[in-house]
């Protein structure tokens, strides 16, 4: 039990300034590229409102999350962002990023 208590008490790693700049461009490719997707997803529910109309809205966005998180996986390792280093946390953020890109690039085009 006190090993686990010895664990916890690690000095945190010192992070370079190479590795920070790596983060900090990561994490702008993370916020990028939901954008993108979400304004992608919109732009086709626009032209198709005739064919998604009776669709429930909870199927929409299972089906945005499914494919953009498959789209995501595809992507970013040719963008050079370490995705075996994603946790649940990271992959939630980006999701939720592409849902509520697509939902307001949806509604400005609806405006």
């Amino acid at each position: 039990m006190k090993e686990k208590k010895d664990e916890k008490k690690e000095a945190p790693a010192v992070i370079t300034p190479d590795e920070r700049k790596r983060i900090l461009i990561e994490g702008i490719k993370k916020t990028v590229v939901p954008a993108f997707i979400g304004a992608a997803f919109a732009l086709i529910f626009v032209a198709t409102a005739g064919k998604i109309a009776g669709k429930p809205w909870y199927l929409v966005l299972l089906l945005v999350v499914l494919v953009s998180y498959y789209v995501q996986r595809f992507l970013y390792p040719r963008l050079s962002v370490r995705v075996w280093e994603f946790e649940f946390k990271d992959w939630m953020y980006v999701e939720f990023l592409t849902i509520i890109y697509m939902l307001v690039f949806w509604t400005l085009m609806l405006n």
